[in-house]
């Protein structure tokens, strides 16, 4: 349904008077990545790694520099008006904030009924009301909620809303970013439970992005770790936790807090091996693998070379432990990294 080709994203930053003009910033760098019907994949990195601006550039919310968006066969970035229309109906976002993405001016009758106008040709008020009706109740809302405005809703009750505009013109792909991260955990939970019945009913393909790797790994079938723009790792989730094969990875799964004192222990150890150090400038990216400068297994070629993504037995990886070195040959790097940081 959804397939990505070696997409970039460059920002030019507004020149300053008197100021030398500034190096454009390389936000999303070669990303490739396929999404099936059904199927759900979620997207983690820290901030800065570029993960909002793959949702935008997906969406078509900001330009791409090169590369192709292929939906269904076609390449979004070379839509026309009456196209764009097409595929903004089959292609929605829920996005970060609820407090900002919802008009305060409107009713959540207008909020989600607008899209149904405008998307599926209903004008009739109370037609269109009653479809707004069974949207909000399949997102745990009442119909009282109709006639009310964002402010006299929750943040919890926000993102439902948002999640039912979403689904309001049946889409096809839905892309949730960071729609989770302005709740409580209690809210989290039912919004990441309500998104899989939805998901299970209607056959959606979703893309879910979110810092919080227990969340992603209760929600996603397969999960790509993105880093300063590039897509380091794609595996399937199981396998991926388990088995990372690149020393990114591994350090964001060594970061995840566990409730047993004996376990955060062993892995004290593991987290320390990894070079406390800043990520580079997306603006001045270094000419090998920008995560050299804190990977505690570097070798001299990382500092030189970006790595192609190396196949491995559940997806791919861009590190040169799988192509030089000790040639892990898409083999976990825990192991690996262990050894090291004993050493």
């Amino acid at each position: 349904m959804l397939e990505l080709d070696n997409l970039h994203v460059r920002y030019t930053p507004t020149k300053k008077l008197l100021s030398p003009a500034a190096k454009p910033v390389k936000a999303l760098n070669g990303v490739s990545f396929s999404l099936g019907p059904g199927q759900t994949m979620g997207l983690v990195g820290e901030s800065g790694s570029g993960k909002s601006t793959l949702a935008k550039a997906i969406l078509k919310l900001t330009d791409v520099h090169s590369g192709a968006i292929n939906f269904e066969g076609q390449d979004v970035t070379q839509l026309n008006r009456k196209d764009s229309l097409s595929f903004r109906k089959n292609v929605q976002g829920v996005l970060q904030d609820p407090y900002s993405s919802l008009n305060p001016l409107h009713d959540v009758g207008v909020i989600v009924g607008d899209p149904i106008t405008r998307h599926l040709g209903i004008k009739r008020r109370d037609t269109r009301n009653q479809r707004v009706r069974e949207l909000l109740t399949l997102v745990g809302l009442s119909a009282d909620f109709l006639e009310r405005k964002p402010h006299q809703l929750s943040g919890g009750q926000r993102q439902r809303v948002s999640i039912a505009r979403a689904l309001a013109v049946e889409p096809k792909l839905l892309i949730a970013d960071e729609a989770t991260s302005a709740l409580d955990v209690s809210i989290q939970s039912q919004i990441i439970n309500l998104l899989k019945k939805i998901q299970q009913e209607k056959q959606l393909a979703l893309l879910f992005i979110a810092h919080d790797l227990e969340v992603v790994k209760h929600i996603a079938t397969d999960v790509g770790v993105m880093y300063l723009g590039y897509l380091v790792e794609l595996g399937k989730t199981e396998t991926l936790y388990s088995e990372p094969t690149h020393p990114y990875t591994k350090m964001l799964l060594a970061s995840i807090p566990v409730p047993n004192p004996k376990q955060q222990e062993k892995r004290k150890a593991l987290r320390q091996s990894f070079i406390n150090a800043e990520p580079p400038s997306p603006s001045n990216l270094p000419m090998g693998c920008p995560f050299a400068n804190r990977c505690p297994v570097a070798m001299d070629i990382c500092k030189k070379e970006m790595p192609d993504p190396t196949v491995t037995a559940n997806g791919f990886s861009r590190c040169h432990l799988h192509t030089s070195g000790p040639k892990l040959d898409g083999e976990t790097v825990v192991d690996f990294i262990k050894k090291q940081a004993h050493t």
